[in-house]
């Protein structure tokens, strides 16, 4: 038996070339792209230098002129260095490039009228008026000129023409302060609350014949001092009060309840006997006393059963020794005598 072997040839396939290995050559489209390329990138950046060259100029040319104006823009304000400066005012008058010798002249006149203008008080229907004289009411013109003269006149340059430009044009209202008499203005309220229409009605008394005559009192309105006060010194603060009333601050109140003892103490009279004196010689005459006609506890029930008014008797206090007693003793020569109740 005859094998025959057969031969078998194996062949290797060739590697393919690697990425790295592949070389393509340039197609003439692209050849032609690339020198187009960097000639927009050049143009680019020609143009963008000649924008920045542009901008430069403009801004060489602007600063330029910022100095020429600053410069123009000092050496007018230094011109007009002690005067006020432009667009000020000093409660609504104008006192631009003004001095303040004729500022001041030109704020007096219009203020002398402001204060003889008087203060309209006003409840309801009740009215009242105060003048500005009576309570002492001074504005500080010169503190106000002296203010606005300052402005702009720092010492620096740069902040004084920034203050001036900018007065120019927002402009500046300066408010004048002022000063009262607040203790003038307090004793005119107190004593305003008695001419209200429907102020408070305090307990009252009085003597008529041999009766102690005690009425009682009735609630009512007060001004209220304090607060007041305070809304009249806002209104004048702000000139409100020359166009318009302030209003009065009022608080009910009841009376203040009678004081039986301390009126007893005013009412109660003790009487004195009569005495002389020698060397000198002087007569001291007698006197009668007065006190009330029933016991002071009495007197207190009485007057709190008493709805308005209340009636309390007094009686007479005689002395033990009047002026006649002592007639004899204090006069041995008199001749005649004469007497009288």
């Amino acid at each position: 038996m005859i094998i025959q072997e057969e031969k078998v040839e194996i062949v290797e396939e060739e590697k393919a070339p690697t990425q790295t290995q592949v070389q393509t050559p340039p197609t003439n489209e692209q050849t032609q792209e690339k020198p187009k390329f960097e000639q927009v990138q050049k143009k680019e950046k020609a143009d963008t230098k000649h924008i920045f060259i542009y901008i430069a100029i403009f801004i060489g040319i602007l600063v330029a002129i910022l100095i020429i104006l600053f410069s123009i823009f000092t050496i007018h304000n230094l011109k007009y260095n002690d005067t006020i400066a432009k667009g000020i005012y000093i409660y609504g008058i104008d006192v631009s490039n003004l001095s303040k010798a004729e500022a001041t002249e030109k704020l007096s006149q219009e203020f002398d009228e402001i204060l003889n203008t008087d203060i309209s008080l006003i409840s309801d229907d009740f009215e009242t008026y105060i003048n500005p004289s009576e309570i002492d009411l001074k504005y500080d013109i010169n503190s106000a000129v002296n203010y606005a003269y300052q402005i702009g006149k720092n010492g620096n340059i740069f902040t004084d023409n920034y203050e001036i430009f900018n007065t120019m044009i927002k402009g500046i209202n300066i408010t004048p302060t002022y000063s009262i008499n607040e203790e003038k203005l307090e004793k005119i309220l107190t004593e305003l609350s008695k001419d209200l229409p429907n102020a408070v009605i305090e307990g009252s008394y009085y003597i008529e014949d041999n009766t102690l005559v005690l009425t009682k009192g009735s609630e009512g309105y007060i001004v209220n001092v304090e607060q007041t006060l305070k809304n009249i010194e806002e209104n004048i603060a702000n000139f409100n009060y020359l166009t318009q009333p302030i209003e009065l601050s009022l608080t009910l109140q009841k009376p203040a309840e009678l004081n039986l003892d301390e009126i007893y103490e005013e009412v109660y009279k003790e009487p004195t006997d009569a005495y002389y004196t020698t060397n000198p010689y002087t007569v001291y005459p007698s006197s009668t006393g007065v006190d009330f006609d029933m016991t002071l506890d009495e007197a207190k029930e009485l007057l709190a059963d008493s709805e308005t008014e209340c009636e309390i008797p007094l009686k007479t206090l005689y002395p033990n020794v009047t002026t006649n007693m002592i007639g004899s003793e204090a006069f041995p020569d008199l001749l005649a005598s004469y007497s009288t109740r």
